[in-house]
């Protein structure tokens, strides 16, 4: 069971996505909040495993965004907007959540989406990851103090955070090296609690401001 809390400014496309939800036995909606502290309030209340918020919302509060993310056993989160080609869904993408839809997605799409992230993959259009990283870039050029390394890894490590790099998946990723999606999401927790950080999108950001040289090698 996948606990959900529902978080935008419209009602009606709360209880929308609601009853929705309701038609897909492994989700479960614990509540929903048009304002953002009452949102906290239900997610410190509640801990759902997933928050789903709209895109503008989220934009508008990036300091709500950061409480999500920054709480212990963070929820993964995912926005929505009328359309993806919205600048607030680029800017929630480089806050860090963990995926993206149109707001009239198919109910098998939402269903798709929130059962990825919660599995520790991302669900972000390439070419949202793809103008995010290049953001990221220019702003490294015009910014260029380097950030803190992430650590001593392993090969294997270092080839994981190549890949989180350009935005692959956590299935991508498994392709590529011959392992499991499962085996990847535990590299990545690995990485994560050494480096510091909070998820994959950091994770990018902080391999790109290394530039190229994400992690120092373990013998």
């Amino acid at each position: 069971m996948i606990s959900i809390v529902l978080g935008g400014p419209d009602p009606a496309n709360r209880r929308a996505l609601a009853a929705g939800f309701e038609h897909f036995d492994e989700l479960r909606v614990l509540g929903d909040s048009g304002a953002p502290e009452h949102l906290s309030m239900l997610v410190a209340t509640h801990r759902p495993s997933v928050v789903v918020i709209e895109a503008c919302w989220a934009h508008a509060s990036p300091g709500l965004l950061g409480y999500l993310l920054a709480r212990p056993a963070a929820p993964r989160i995912l926005a929505y907007a009328d359309t993806l080609a919205r600048p607030e869904v680029l800017a929630t993408v480089k806050l860090g959540v963990h995926g993206c839809l149109p707001r009239h997605a198919l109910l098998p799409a939402w269903r798709r989406a929130i059962l990825a992230i919660h599995a520790g993959d991302a669900w972000i259009p390439r070419a949202l990851m793809a103008a995010a990283l290049s953001d990221f870039r220019h702003l490294l050029q015009l910014d260029p103090p380097r950030a803190p390394g992430i650590g001593p890894l392993t090969d294997r490590q270092r080839e994981i955070v190549r890949w989180v790099a350009q935005g692959m998946s956590n299935k991508e990723i498994g392709r590529h090296l011959g392992i499991s999606p499962t085996t990847v999401k535990t590299h990545l927790h690995n990485i994560f609690e050494r480096a510091g950080i909070n998820g994959r999108q950091q994770l990018a950001v902080r391999a790109l401001r290394t530039n190229g040289t994400p992690a120092q090698e373990v013998n």
